[in-house]
C-alpha cells in the first residue's frame, strides 16, 4: 500500500530532518528547529536518538514523538514531547499507531506534562489517568511593588510561620558531588518517575541555557530531600520557582523554610509550586497557599516566555495505575524549557 509508514525509533542520520520538521511542521523558529546542539543536548542518547518517527513510502518523516527519560535505566519512566503527525500522511490514527510503538519499548511508564485540551480524548480513548496539577505559592509580604503577580491585600498580611519538624534538618546549597555523597536514590525507586544522579546532573547541572540552583534538607548526616528552583524575571521583577522536589515529603516544611529566607533576603514577589502527588496536608502545613486557576483574584503566573499575566493550568497523562507513588512537577519534561534561542 502507497500510504503504508514505517514507524522507528530516530538515530543521528535523522536529526536534520526531524529538525526541519519541527520547524515546518510544529512551530518556525522553535529552538528544536534552529538550535542542533540544544536538540543534542535534549534527545542524544548514544547512536540513536529519544524520537520516534514514521517514514512515508517515499522515505520521509510525516510523523514524531520525541520522549526524555527519567534515568538511565533502560526500563525508565519517559515524559512525551512534541507529537506531531503531518495533516498529509493519509492515516487518522497514525499519532496513535506512534505512541503505541513507544510504550512497547519496555519502559516503566509513560507520562506527559503539558498536555492539550484538544487530545484529551485520545487519552481517555486508551484509559489512561488525565488530570491537572495543583498550584500552590508563598507570597513576599516585605515587598510593595509587584509587576508580575496580582496577590490581594488579605493574603498579603498572612504571616509566615515554619512548622517544627520532629528533627532538625538542616537547609543548605547543594553541588553534584553532595547529592553524590549524600542522597540515596534507591530509597525511592518506588516513585513515579524514579529519578537517578544522571538525571539530575544532566537536567540541571548541565542545562546549557537555564540556571538552575539545587537545594538540600539534611537529617544528621543524610540528605533527605532535594529541591530545585529557578529564579524567573519580569520588568526588574523576580519570583522564586520550585521546578523539582525529591526525597522525603515530610522534609518539605523544611527546605521551604530556607526557601523563604532566600525570597525575603533577594527581594522576589513569591514562591510558587506546581506539583501533584504530595499531601496536601504537608503543602499547607509548609506555608504555601493554594492558586484557584479559575478565579482572578490571585494570579500567579506561568508563561514568562513571552509573559502572561494570567493563571494557566498545567494538564497530564500517566499510563501508571500506581498513582499512590505518582509525583509530578513543573520541569519534568519539556515543561520547563526554553522554546526559542535566548537573545
Amino acid at each position: 500500500m502507497l500510504n503504508k509508514n514505517k514507524i522507528s525509533i530516530a538515530t543521528l542520520n535523522d536529526i536534520d530532518e526531524i529538525m526541519k520538521f519541527i520547524d515546518d511542521e510544529w512551530k518556525k523558529g522553535h529552538i528544536l528547529g534552529v538550535s542542533k546542539d540544544y536538540f543534542l543536548y535534549e534527545y542524544k542518547n548514544k547512536e540513536n536518538l529519544n524520537f520516534v518517527i514514521s517514514k512515508n513510502h517515499s522515505n520521509k518523516i510525516n510523523g514524531i514523538l520525541g520522549f526524555l527519560r527519567s534515568s538511565s535505566d533502560i526500563n525508565s519512566t519517559i515524559w512525551t514531547t512534541m507529537w506531531k503527525v503531518c495533516k498529509s500522511s493519509g492515516s487518522p490514527m497514525l499519532g496513535v499507531d506512534i505512541l503505541n510503538f513507544l510504550r512497547k519499548q519496555g519502559f516503566r511508564s509513560v507520562m506527559s506534562i503539558g498536555i492539550n485540551f484538544e487530545t484529551i480524548g485520545i487519552y481517555d480513548y486508551l484509559r489512561f489517568h488525565v488530570g491537572v496539577l495543583d498550584h500552590y505559592f508563598i507570597p513576599n509580604n516585605k515587598i510593595t511593588e509587584r509587576k508580575i503577580s496580582i496577590i490581594p491585600d488579605r493574603i498579603l498580611q498572612t504571616k509566615f510561620t515554619k512548622v517544627q519538624e520532629k528533627k532538625l534538618l538542616s537547609f543548605k546549597k547543594l553541588e553534584l558531588n553532595d547529592i553524590d555523597d549524600d542522597f540515596s536514590f534507591n530509597k525511592y525507586i518506588f516513585r513515579i518517575p524514579y529519578k537517578d544522579l544522571n538525571y539530575f546532573n544532566h537536567r540541571y547541572f548541565q542545562h546549557p541555557i537555564y540556571h538552575y540552583e539545587l537545594y538540600g534538607a539534611y537529617g544528621a548526616e543524610e540528605l533527605a530531600a532535594i529541591v530545585v528552583v529557578r529564579v524567573f524575571e519580569h520588568l526588574d521583577s523576580t519570583c522564586m520557582r520550585i521546578v523539582d522536589f525529591y526525597g522525603d515529603d515530610d522534609a518539605l516544611s523544611s527546605v521551604v523554610a530556607g526557601l523563604v529566607e532566600l525570597m525575603s533576603s533577594n527581594g522576589h514577589e513569591y514562591i510558587d509550586f506546581f506539583c501533584l502527588g504530595l499531601s496536601k496536608k504537608i503543602i499547607l502545613e509548609s506555608g504555601f497557599i493554594e492558586v484557584n486557576c479559575e478565579e482572578n483574584d490571585i494570579i500567579i503566573p506561568n508563561y514568562f516566555e513571552p509573559f502572561v499575566q494570567k493563571n494557566i493550568s498545567i494538564k497530564y497523562f500517566t499510563d501508571s495505575q500506581n498513582l499512590e507513588n505518582l509525583r509530578i512537577y513543573k520541569a519534568d519534561g519539556d515543561q520547563d524549557r526554553p522554546s526559542i534561542m535566548p537573545q
